[in-house]
């Protein structure tokens, strides 16, 4: 339909786009001191209200008011795009909790191929349940429209924070790749690797949590003959900055190592404030992945501990066998560079929210009994109780328990992909009002001590139990 010329085709807009509730829609136009005069004055007056976001009001000035409803969510605002879709930000229009929509294209709905990785991703996903992963609520199916509903992140990712603030502090990249690690570990111990872990899928959210998003490429190591996955893969590599050596000659064989080797390369890229090497097309660098060695971290930032610096290029060998084996050596090796105290992110790094969203995300927030959020807890928690080398890797950071009380917290996709555990938002289910359970790991005398006191408790209700039978 052409553009709105009056008010009152506005107006006709606006109803059929069913964006606002009716009798909202009424309540606010009794509320007006005067008559908006043109179309787009009625547009500003109602995104100053918080009924509608800056993408309805464009779409609907070019006169269009149909595709903003997806099964049962209201489309908010376009947060992403990339080649397995778009990302949309998105309202459950009954809970009136805000989630993320990864939409695959409709011209993809017939491709085999697309098709079966994005059920794969949906799949892999829906395993993980980790506060440094986004999570994945369902995966719906509108007519010829796929598509997940993820946790919204009201984030950044760390590609934008240094592609325009520069390099990250030292204490702060540490503790970024650290939280990382977790979620990796948590994806290892389901058999997972991600395959395209990059600063671009690593987001960060206003509370300081790191959320790994971005499934599309995962591997699972209980393919046992890999048919899936080589069919999938023969295009498959990555991103060639990122991209381990041995992935990008097989990316169907690859174990978390390949995922170490690209979570050291996303280090380099927060501390550099660039990749490994910056100058070169896509075949160079893939190249260079395999032959070249980086300048070292310490020569382009001095203040870099040579420690830390060791950790870093231990991560970016070029065989598998000489990097650490497994994320729990990671975490064990950044612990000590890693602060005892939460730094919140600067929060120059976010992007303002205004009219409707600023309006759910304040109202999606809940109170809280403590000094800091649930998620700050989580994280502190995580820090100071690495998993044990000694045992199997499931001796590690278990799943978090899904949270019960509302909050906010966030996703915000983009591609390069642009695409995080502290205040979650999470659309369909949202962050704990009291201190999460931490990990795991209780000492050795604690447990002689329960295991005496339930040797003894048993023989009690033995007695008990003979003294009934003999009487």
């Amino acid at each position: 339909m052409p553009p709105p010329t009056t008010v009152e085709e506005m107006l006709d807009r606006v109803r059929r786009s069913s964006i606002i509730p009716s009798e909202r829609l009424e309540q606010f136009l009794t509320q007006q001191s005067s008559p908006p005069a043109t179309p787009s004055e009625l547009l500003e007056r109602l995104q100053a209200a918080g009924l509608i976001t800056a993408f309805h009001a464009e779409k609907l000035a070019a006169g269009k008011y149909k595709g903003f409803i997806l099964g049962s969510y209201l489309i908010l605002e376009q947060i992403g795009s990339g080649g397995m879709g778009q990302v949309f930000l998105a309202e459950h229009m009954r809970m009136q909790r805000l989630v993320a929509l990864k939409v695959l294209p409709p011209h993809a709905y017939d491709d085999d191929t697309a098709r079966t990785r994005f059920f794969r991703e949906a799949r892999a996903a829906a395993q993980l349940d980790h506060p440094n992963i986004v999570r994945i609520y369902d995966l719906c199916e509108e007519g010829r429209l796929l598509y997940l509903v993820l946790e919204y992140v009201d984030g950044i990712s760390l590609q934008q924070i240094v592609a325009r603030h520069g390099p990250l502090p030292i204490p702060l990249a540490c503790d970024y790749i650290r939280q990382a690690a977790f979620g990796l570990l948590h994806a290892t111990e389901l058999g997972f690797v991600h395959r395209d872990i990059k600063p671009a899928n690593l987001l960060l959210d206003r509370q300081g949590v790191i959320k790994i998003l971005d499934f599309g490429l995962v591997r699972s190591l209980y393919d046992a003959d890999g048919g899936i996955t080589r069919r999938l893969d023969n295009a498959v590599l990555g991103t060639a900055d990122y991209v381990a050596p041995e992935q990008a000659i097989d990316s169907s064989a690859v174990d978390v190592r390949a995922d170490l080797y690209s979570l050291g390369a996303t280090f380099y890229f927060l501390l550099a404030g660039h990749p490994l090497f910056p100058e070169g097309k896509t075949a160079q660098k893939l190249l260079w992945q395999q032959m070249r060695e980086p300048t070292p971290i310490h020569e382009i930032r001095p203040e870099v501990p040579r420690e830390l610096s060791d950790i870093l290029h231990r991560l970016l060998r070029k065989k598998p066998e000489e990097r650490y084996q497994h994320p729990a050596e990671l975490l064990e090796a950044l612990a000590p560079f890693v602060p005892a105290e939460v730094t919140l992110p600067n929060p120059a790094w976010f992007p303002g929210r205004t009219g409707r969203v600023a309006a759910r995300l304040a109202s999606n927030t809940g109170p809280a009994s403590f000094t800091g959020s649930a998620s700050q807890v989580l994280v502190a928690a995580l820090r100071s109780n690495p998993p044990s080398l000694a045992g199997p890797p499931s001796s590690g950071i278990r799943p978090q328990p899904r949270p019960l009380a509302p909050t906010t917290s966030s996703l915000s996709f983009e591609e390069t992909q642009p695409a995080a555990p502290r205040p979650q938002t999470s659309a369909i289910l949202s962050a704990p009002a009291s201190p999460a359970p931490a990990p795991s790991g209780t000492s050795p005398h604690i447990r002689l001590i329960i295991l005496m006191l339930s040797a003894a408790l048993f023989l009690a209700l033995v007695t008990i139990i003979i003294l009934l039978l003999v009487r």
